[in-house]
């Protein structure tokens, strides 16, 4: 009697056991493919609740039949809308910052010492591929967005748009199953054209984070202080663009320089019937007081270069250099692509 009764008893936990084995595998197979669907969700709440994070990784800007820069950079938040970005050059000679604190939105040049601000919504304004925020907006506001699962990675495909004006793009968000955050985004140009691929290198979401690192004087100081001697740009020069449309050519130049030809101005002028575009090179210097510029318009990387865009224009600087490219009639991205040409050095014509 004992013995059936003890067998019925082990049957049975056996029975129980195999049942609960079941309940548990079912479970995890229900959440694992629930998390991997829902992934975006849990990137977005998880984004929500951080109240500081670092982010660093690798940007490569692609030009000219697939050839690219490459840039690193790294993004430090803290709620709700303090935001910091340093660029650096491949050689990590020369930085530069955007930075957005309570007194507003600005783009700092530390080679050359100069400051400018922006009034500018940056960066609800458009979509940014190294900004965690621009990602989450891109797939929340995407009601097309396609998602695309593999072995260890979730990857999402919305469109996206490089500043307010663009014509809407292609990117693709690549997502770690682990960890549920973004490991690369690659965006599409208007012709589905690799135009920027980002790498997050580390993203730490609880990542503490000073005010200090906001302000504006600190920010300019901290990488001043790292070019222990004078900078100086030995191998610049005025140049002819490399990008120009189709039919256009040029109507006029004029140059003015001082005998050591420290400073250097070139206005050139393209015309087409009744349509043109300006291009204006300025030798920039660097100096011992911060050079300050206020500007209306919007923040755009291009070509790793931080620039100013606005209605009729693009200003930028590089190696020493500040470039204005501006028209009244050709639309914005043409004169990105005009300034495109100035960014990158001469040798890799």
């Amino acid at each position: 009697m004992n013995r059936k009764f003890y067998q019925k008893y082990i049957n049975y936990s056996w029975k129980k056991l195999l049942i609960i084995f079941v309940f548990l595998i079912a479970t995890w197979i229900f959440v694992g493919c629930g998390g991997n669907k829902d992934i975006e969700k849990v990137f977005a709440e998880e984004l929500t609740k951080a109240t500081s994070y670092k982010v660093e990784g690798v940007m490569e800007s692609f030009y000219d039949q697939g050839r690219k820069k490459v840039n690193e950079f790294t993004v430090f938040y803290k709620a709700p809308e303090f935001i910091k970005v340093v660029i650096k050059s491949e050689d990590k000679s020369d930085k530069q910052i955007i930075l957005k604190n309570n007194d507003g939105v600005y783009i700092l040049i530390p080679a050359v010492n100069k400051n400018f601000k922006i009034q500018s919504s940056w960066p609800e304004n458009a979509s940014y591929p190294y900004l965690l925020q621009s990602l989450a907006k891109d797939i929340a506001n995407d009601p097309n967005l396609v998602k695309i699962e593999e072995e260890d990675s979730i990857i999402i495909e919305t469109e996206t748009k490089m500043h307010a004006d663009a014509v809407p793009v292609r990117q693709k968000i690549v997502f770690d199953k682990v960890t549920g955050l973004p490991t690369e985004v690659v965006v599409f140009d208007e012709n589905d054209n690799v135009y920027i691929r980002t790498f997050f290198t580390n993203i730490d979401l609880s990542y503490n984070i000073s005010d200090d690192e906001f302000d504006l004087n600190n920010s300019m100081s901290a990488v001043r202080l790292e070019y222990t001697e004078p900078i100086t740009y030995p191998n610049r020069g005025i140049s002819y663009p490399r990008y120009v449309p189709s039919g256009f050519t040029i109507s006029s130049e004029e140059t003015t320089k001082n005998l050591d030809e420290t400073e250097v101005l070139s206005i050139m002028k393209y015309t087409l019937e009744e349509e043109g575009f300006t291009i204006v090179q300025e030798y920039i210097n660097d100096s011992t007081v911060v050079k300050y510029q206020e500007e209306v318009g919007d923040v755009i990387v291009v070509l790793g270069n931080v620039s100013i865009i606005k209605e009729n224009s693009i200003q930028t600087i590089y190696n020493g250099i500040e470039y204005i490219v501006a028209s009244k009639e050709l639309e914005l991205n043409e004169l990105i692509k005009i300034a495109q040409g100035y960014l990158t050095e001469e040798e890799e014509k």
